[in-house]
């Protein structure tokens, strides 16, 4: 009488699902979607620079403002955001690229929302140019972190790439200003020109957390205690 066995088991390689958790360590520091995620939010700063321009004659019909008033809507954005750039590169050194630019990118949208609200139910020329200025703020947090992001995460021979699809993204933005700009006071109003960054800022700042990689503070050099010692008069030989 003979006995079956069945054949043992061959040892191998179960494949099992990815968790969650190692999915988003994948996405942790990936090139493609890092540009995403930075692109995502230089959009934002090259449309509000030109969307405006469509959108302040309805906006000086609305709140009576002078011809002053509405042309610092738009330089109160442009002067603080070129004022401000080199303190948001600094500040990107100092406490971190990812923390400046996730700040950047949330500060913007609050902004926006709070240009549209200031509008809408304050009525203020005069807060509105505020919040601009302080948009514009916001706006040099992302661009020099940014672009210190991009060197970060991609070699040195695909460098040159990303830094083209980075430029390319905000001169886009900046041409599709006025045609978007257009059709949201035709359709919606001159407050959806800023309520637009409410959710790309939303979308940006959930895909940052989620791919961007953080990068450690830059300390300043040490300062020595030790007195300087005072120049010698008299040349010494030995």
């Amino acid at each position: 009488m003979t006995s079956t066995r069945a054949p043992a088991a061959r040892p191998g390689h179960s494949h099992r699902p990815a968790s969650p958790g190692g999915r988003l360590r994948r996405w942790r520091g990936s090139p493609p979607l890092t540009l995403l995620a930075v692109a995502m939010g230089v959009m934002m700063v090259g449309l509000d620079g030109t969307i405006v321009a469509v959108a302040n004659p309805a906006i000086q019909s609305h709140l009576h403002a002078s011809l002053a008033g509405i042309q610092w809507i738009s330089n109160a954005y442009l002067l603080a955001l070129a004022v401000s750039l080199i303190a948001g590169g600094k500040a990107g050194d100092r406490f971190g690229h990812k923390k400046v630019f996730l700040t950047g990118v949330a500060g913007f949208a609050a902004s926006s929302a709070a240009i549209g609200l200031a509008g809408s139910i304050a009525g203020s020329i005069t807060l509105v140019i505020a919040f601009r200025a302080l948009q514009g703020v916001f706006g040099a947090m992302l661009q020099p972190t940014a672009l210190a992001l991009l060197r970060r995460t991609f070699p040195p021979e695909k460098l040159n790439g990303a830094i083209g699809v980075w430029g390319a993204v905000i001169g886009a933005s900046t041409a599709a200003g006025p045609i978007v700009g257009g059709l949201l006071v035709q359709h919606i109003g001159w407050e959806a020109c800023f309520y637009v960054n409410v959710p790309v800022g939303a979308a940006a700042l959930a895909m940052s957390l989620l791919v961007l990689r953080g990068t450690p503070p830059r300390r300043p050099p040490a300062r020595s205690t030790s007195p300087a010692s005072p120049p010698c008069p008299v040349r010494c030989s030995c």
